[in-house]
């Protein structure tokens, strides 16, 4: 018979003590961690009770727990079920796994990038932002300034545009609805926000997102998503350069086609076995 508080057999590594461990080691470090590494593709979302079981905590202690890695933006919630945030990513942004969406992408945008003579970013949709995970600035620097690890209002980019029409009818009326509070510069107003809900049906429906001096004055970008494995938007891919370089037509008659080639294979590499 299995007890509550004792780990199952498919517990992550890490979460069941040694008899021969030092005395001195802060084991709520490693319970903290346990919790965390409890997330994986085979269990993307849990409720409480998994977590628990998954760790080999009491519910109380787990629950502790993820309620401090949310607030420290690591885990988010959704009704009962826990999942984590892209924010993780930054934990080992130092030692990048050898096969993430930034090193897949790497090859092909720096190729984008010299022949559209444009900025080429890829990101992440981390709440209400769009989280920056990979960048090739253009030989002409635009006038923002954007760096790895850099956060946006998802509303305020091509990027962020395309993530959020991919979310589930769901997920896109909560984020609609919160942008009508306080939330600093995510606060729309309701003629912003239906102005915005056009723009993303008109993205899913054309599959692609085009902004015009939305993030920064003169600045003009185009983005599409990339997929993983099972078909789902991961990420996007944007080019974006300074208005004055090509009119809005020409840009998007010549920058959608290269894009969405660039992105189906990346995407292609991520559909290989390659971890998103």
């Amino acid at each position: 018979m299995r007890h509550e508080g004792t780990a199952t057999p498919e517990a992550p590594p890490g979460s069941q003590p040694r008899a021969d461990r030092p005395m001195d080691l802060v084991q709520s470090l490693e319970r903290g961690i346990a919790v965390l590494t409890a997330f994986d593709a085979s269990h993307p979302t849990m409720n409480l009770t998994e977590v628990a079981k998954r760790c080999g905590l009491p519910r109380s202690a787990a629950r502790r727990f993820l309620h401090t890695l949310a607030d420290l933006g690591y885990v988010m919630t959704s009704g009962r079920q826990y999942e984590l945030t892209p924010q993780v990513l930054e934990l080992g942004y130092s030692y990048l796994p050898k096969l993430s969406i930034a090193d897949v992408a790497r090859p092909h945008t720096e190729k984008l990038a010299r022949a559209l003579g444009a900025s080429v970013s890829v990101a992440v949709l981390d709440g209400a932002d769009v989280r920056y995970v990979h960048r090739v600035n253009a030989p002409s620097a635009l006038a923002v300034s954007i760096r790895v690890g850099s956060r946006i209002a998802a509303h305020r980019t091509g990027l962020g545009q395309v993530l959020l029409a991919a979310l589930p009818p769901e997920k896109l009326s909560a984020y609609l609805e919160d942008s009508g509070h306080a939330h600093g510069t995510y606060q729309l107003g309701p003629a912003e926000r239906k102005e915005l809900a056009l723009a993303l049906e008109a993205a899913r429906k054309q599959g692609w997102s085009y902004v015009d001096q939305l993030l920064d004055v003169g600045v003009r970008a185009v983005a599409v998503p990339l997929h993983a494995r099972d078909g789902s938007v991961v990420a996007a891919l944007s080019a974006s350069l300074h208005s004055a370089a090509l009119p809005q037509r020409a840009m998007i008659a010549e920058f959608v086609p290269r894009l969405q080639e660039c992105a189906a294979r990346i995407s292609l590499e991520l559909r290989t076995g390659i971890e998103s």
